[in-house]
């Protein structure tokens, strides 16, 4: 991998962060629609804090003040999820 900071970044913008807005859009339906199951009330609310985790991961980069180790780390973490979600 040539720059695994740019690939980290490139995963979570144009992969991330649309799969988690897209599932965040169909939770707040869900709830528009009187569904407000506890499962689903507890699912908006894990998708918010994974979608600011993902914001604080891109700002970092951004910052510089993610090293090489920690961005390789995350973005087999994000990459095996993809995987496994791909799988299902």
């Amino acid at each position: 991998m040539k720059n695994i900071k740019v690939e980290l970044e490139s995963i979570i913008f144009n992969v991330m962060l649309p799969e988690s807005q897209a599932f965040l859009d169909e939770l707040n339906e869900e709830i528009e629609n009187g569904n407000e199951e506890k499962e689903i009330i507890e699912a908006k609310k894990d998708v918010v804090s994974f979608i600011e985790e993902l914001n604080q991961i891109l700002e970092l980069i951004k910052e510089k003040k993610l090293s090489n180790k920690d961005a390789k780390d995350m973005y087999k973490k994000i990459r095996n999820m993809l995987d496994e979600h791909e799988h299902q």
